[in-house]
């Protein structure tokens, strides 16, 4: 019988007090034709900041809702959006620019937004793909 040791997860890091999700609002087209509202959030993954300009990649989930209040649908989708950094006391604020997002197959407009820097994953703070894999031990019983 063959076995194959596969490496542990790390733990999952217990979310911080400032990691809470930026609330987005924006429109949409119903269905029906009318005017739709959609409400959401944004769980920021990271500000990347390059000489084309400054940019939030994150996932955005929202509620799309008629105007009469019914259920649309709920649906999440990754993207990169485009931002401004404005001067805000000693430091500098993001500010998403108004974009399209495309839920559930609706295009919804959601308007400028601007972020908390408090939810901002510090850099370093994240996993990259270029660290050297560290030394694991495989499973109590299989030798390595």
């Amino acid at each position: 019988m063959t076995v194959i040791a596969f490496r542990r997860r790390p733990a999952a890091a217990p979310r911080a007090a400032g990691e809470s999700p930026v609330a987005l609002a924006g429109t949409f087209r119903s269905p029906r034709g009318r005017l739709g509202r959609m409400r959401g959030s944004l769980r920021v993954h990271r500000l990347v900041i390059v000489p084309r300009g400054t940019f939030v990649t994150g996932v955005f989930t929202g509620e799309l809702r008629d105007d009469d209040g019914s259920l649309v649908g709920v649906d999440s989708r990754r993207a990169t959006i485009a931002a401004d950094l404005v001067r805000h006391g000693e430091g500098y604020l993001p500010v998403l620019r108004p974009f399209q997002l495309d839920l559930m197959g609706i295009t919804v407009e959601v308007s400028a937004t601007t972020i908390d820097p408090a939810p901002l994953p510090a850099p370093g703070s994240l996993p990259r793909r270029d660290h050297p894999r560290r030394d694991w031990n495989g499973p109590e019983g299989v030798p390595s």
